[in-house]
């Protein structure tokens, strides 16, 4: 076992490595930077380091980039390991996203910055860390009932009751249809050909004009009466 653990960084925020970097720092007798990037692309040219990082923090939204769908491509470059996300995003969504891709934790940037340390801790040593706030929403994304989505015809008129109400546009009604439909990022993506970064754009968009956050509140909102 080495006598450090080995840190990796990547985050486009600058200020928010720096404090990760300190932190480290003042644990210098624990913890080592092994690299720190802003990007997927600057990872990637730096990748042939002699010391491969134990713990990757990895930040999910990198300029235009999304960088969940890059976790399996890290894990195969860095097979040893451990990927945990830091991120701003408290979607459940982003949480079932990230631990589907193979995140071994998923830690808030606005919870106190030292925590980060004891996620490094628990997560080098085998463990997975998932932000207390929102464990409650995974627990609960496991025990809905199979059977809580409307039917078909439900969830298009109430699509359709929405499309009037909120003007909707057709793409943000396809992203409707397709998550009130049970249907993960990935599947809306497939069925209408379009890019994962392009759902995740209408998902936001479907969301911010309905007033809503997660997909529940969606299936809730086209189960109401007109």
């Amino acid at each position: 076992m080495p006598d450090k653990i080995l840190i990796g960084i990547i985050d486009d925020d600058p200020l928010v490595r720096e404090e990760i970097i300190f932190l480290l720092h003042t644990h210098a007798d624990e913890f080592e930077l092994a690299f720190e990037a802003g990007s997927i692309g600057q990872f990637f040219e730096v990748l042939q380091m002699d010391e491969k990082p134990d713990v990757l923090l990895l930040d999910i939204s990198l300029a235009a980039q999304n960088s969940l769908s890059q976790i399996g491509k890290l894990k195969q470059l860095l097979p040893q390991t451990k990927v945990v996300i830091i991120t701003g995003h408290t979607e459940p969504e982003f949480l079932m996203d990230a631990l589907q891709n193979g995140a071994h934790g998923y830690f808030l940037k606005s919870s106190r910055p030292e925590r980060i340390l004891e996620v490094i801790r628990e997560t080098y040593r085998g463990g997975a860390f998932i932000e207390p706030r929102l464990a409650s929403s995974l627990l609960g994304h496991f025990r809905q009932p199979k059977d809580t989505s409307p039917t078909p015809i439900s969830v298009r008129e109430g699509v359709e009751r929405l499309k009037h109400k909120f003007g909707l546009n057709p793409r943000e009604i396809q992203v409707a249809q397709g998550l009130a439909g049970g249907m993960a990022y990935k599947e809306i993506a497939v069925e209408h050909n379009i890019g994962l970064n392009t759902v995740r754009h209408y998902v936001k968009s479907l969301y911010k004009k309905l007033g809503i956050s997660g997909k529940q509140e969606l299936v809730d909102l086209l189960n109401r009466e007109p």
